[in-house]
């Protein structure tokens, strides 16, 4: 009997790490569905835009105000990493979208709701913070994408040494498009002089054995930085 409790006390506890982790990951995304009603019922009913447009306006400011705290969340992180000017990302401009965001969501939300009267103070702040939700859930999800890629980086370093019979797979494991931030510049140079044309990202990450998806952000911001640099040579 005691072995039969603590077989299933140990399924039980099992269970309960893959159902939290679960809904750590699945719920973030299903949180703004409640900021985006109150935007699509405001826009529908105050504001008199044709249901379409309202569940397209609630739909655009819940995925702008998710990606823009995330984004600065993101840029936050790797500006604490480089302190060199030339790695910095522009955390600033996307925590600007972000401020943006919040303006509409409490205009559109609360001042409308105060503006008509037809409800008192109370109902109207639930109305405010139930319209804010997309903020905690923005950033939960880029911590946790933050934290899953720092695991990530800590076993590659953890593997390094056991992976030295395997010379191939241990260099494209562990390289990073911040091990390139002096050749990606010259790459772009290189292409410009030979052909007037700009590498993009995709194509960076390729002629250096990358992966794509994990070195987009960083390639895509050096890029930025040296058409920013180089704008005497062309027009965008």
């Amino acid at each position: 009997m005691k072995r039969l409790f603590e077989f299933l006390s140990d399924v039980l506890n099992g269970a309960e790490k893959s159902v939290l982790d679960f809904m750590s990951a699945v719920v973030p995304y299903a949180v703004p569905v409640i900021p985006a009603y109150l935007t699509y019922f405001h826009t529908q009913n105050m504001m008199g835009f044709p249901a379409w447009v309202a569940g397209t306006a609630a739909f655009v400011v819940e995925a702008l105000g998710m990606a823009s705290v995330s984004t600065a969340i993101r840029f936050w992180h790797n500006n604490q990493r480089y302190k060199s000017e030339a790695n910095k990302a522009p955390f600033w401009l996307a925590f600007s979208v972000y401020v943006f965001y919040v303006v509409i969501i409490l205009v559109v939300n609360v001042i409308l709701e105060n503006v008509a009267g037809t409800r008192n103070g109370l109902v109207i702040l639930c109305i405010g913070l139930f319209s804010m939700l997309s903020i905690p859930s923005g950033v939960l999800i880029a911590i946790r994408s933050q934290y899953r890629e720092m695991l990530e980086d800590r076993t590659a370093k953890k593997t390094g040494g056991k992976q030295q019979a395997e010379p191939a797979k241990q260099s494209y494991k562990e390289k990073h498009a911040s091990d390139f931030k002096d050749r990606i510049p010259q790459m772009l140079n290189e292409e410009w002089e030979k052909n007037k044309r700009i590498l993009t990202p995709k194509e960076i990450t390729a002629k250096l054995k990358l992966d794509h998806g994990k070195n987009k952000g960083y390639v895509s911001t050096i890029t930025s930085q040296w058409k920013a640099g180089n704008s005497d040579k062309f027009t965008f």
